[in-house]
């Protein structure tokens, strides 16, 4: 979606709250948000003087940024937010998810209330949560959390794509008597966030890395206590606690699921496996030429099962030579946000032999390699950024999902995890 993106990308904000426009309406927004970005840019400097006095801009090789990223507030304010939330202030460090499809086209499914808890910085925290039917101490199901893309939000689920429907009967464990899956989808925090075109609102912070168990960073322990309090309630396999994440959620998914695989929460759980749509590096830089590097050094090792899933034109850049060429087209490319170079860096730098690449068109078939730069225009690439493969929001037919949540099933924990001591 969007996640830490710069704002062009915002034009598709409706597909994540209000309902995604058609394509044409889209590739309008998207022209007039590109005119918007130039003005934007003057904002830059300002911004970056004002994160640092926050405490949250500067850099090291240990945790990326120094502090967590700062929430709007108050007392401090996110004064530029974007403008589809109908705000001209964000004061407010969360705002509360709508559980239910809001979107024609989608099957109606009704959560009810979302659930609440309060972190230790005292911030609301919410998630929409799908319950399956029999679940019970004695036939246990798997648990799916998931972190909507950037400026998004945790309704995601219902209104553009179709995992809210499969949780209902999907097979997740290989156990027909054990269909269906617990699904929390995790309302991002109304964030300041620290790139180039500083995009306001809810966001998952995957800057800030600290990785220990328990974590200072608000977003791994928020995920952290979600996935002990399930697990505590006695219905939830612990050998099948997945994370999944798109855009900006499939950063901060992959930052999770390689800090919670082989380090337990602080109830002595594991991440078993992560599925993610259009995203990359998240332990790279935060902006171009800064210094000292926000990227980590070294970066963390794993092998945690990962299944990247992202389009051959795509506005998280399939290869160098398509980043290149959004670039020439005016697209900002912050680093980290190549698909290649982080599959590369995954296998040398975290050491995973566990990360596969699904990559599909943006019409939806599967392909070997990535399009070729010249017929990859920017537009094309947004579009399909935001379009979630079950083959409903690009039209295509051709769903992914199957695939996709079959991934995480083939990988649940290793009886060693599932008998790790809980603290």
């Amino acid at each position: 979606m969007k996640e830490m993106l710069p704002r062009i990308t915002r034009a598709g904000v409706a597909a994540f709250s209000l309902g995604k426009p058609s394509r044409a309406s889209r590739r309008l927004l998207l022209m007039k948000n590109d005119m918007r970005r130039s003005l934007l840019s003057l904002f830059f400097l300002a911004f970056v003087a004002k994160l640092s006095a926050q405490g949250g801009g500067s850099c090291n090789p240990t945790t990326g940024l120094a502090a967590p990223v700062p929430v709007c507030t108050p007392a401090s304010p996110c004064t530029m937010p974007e403008p589809d939330l109908g705000v001209s202030v964000l004061t407010a460090p969360t705002q509360v998810p709508v559980c239910h499809t809001t979107k024609a086209g989608r099957p109606f499914f009704d959560d009810g209330s979302p659930n609440h808890s309060v972190d230790a910085q005292g911030v609301d925290r919410y998630a929409c949560v799908f319950r399956p039917a029999g679940a019970s101490r004695i036939s246990p199901r798997p648990l799916i959390i998931f972190f909507h893309g950037g400026l998004g939000s945790a309704s995601t689920i219902y209104n553009e794509m179709s995992l809210r429907s499969k949780a209902v009967g999907f097979d997740l464990t290989g156990d027909s008597l054990r269909s269906g899956f617990f699904l929390v989808s995790v309302q991002g925090r109304n964030l300041n966030f620290p790139t180039e075109l500083s995009p306001q609102g809810p966001l998952h912070d995957f800057f800030y890395r600290d990785l220990k168990s328990p974590s200072s960073n608000p977003d791994v322990a928020n995920a952290d206590l979600l996935i002990d309090s399930f697990v505590a309630g006695g219905m939830v396999d612990r050998s099948r606690i997945y994370v999944m994440g798109w855009s900006n959620g499939g950063f901060f998914a992959q930052l999770y699921a390689i800090a919670r695989h082989s380090t337990p929460t602080p109830g002595g759980n594991h991440v078993g496996a992560a599925a993610i749509y259009s995203s990359a590096d998240p332990f790279n830089g935060v902006r171009k030429g800064e210094s000292p590097s926000c990227q980590l050094n070294p970066y963390p090792k794993s092998v945690v099962p990962i299944l990247l899933t992202s389009r051959a034109c795509d506005y998280i850049a399939c290869d160098d030579q398509q980043a290149q060429h959004l670039v020439y087209l005016g697209q900002v490319v912050p680093p980290g946000y190549i698909v290649t170079p982080w599959l590369s860096a995954a296998a040398s730098l975290v050491g995973d032999p566990n990360v596969h690449w699904l990559l599909v068109r943006g019409d939806g078939p599967v392909v070997t390699s990535c399009t070729a730069p010249l017929l990859c225009p920017l537009i094309t690439a947004t579009m399909n950024h935001l379009d979630w493969p079950d083959g409903v929001g690009d039209g295509s037919g051709f769903d992914h999902e199957p695939t996709i949540l079959g991934f995480l099933r083939d990988n649940p924990l290793s009886r060693t995890h599932i008998l790790s001591p809980r603290r």
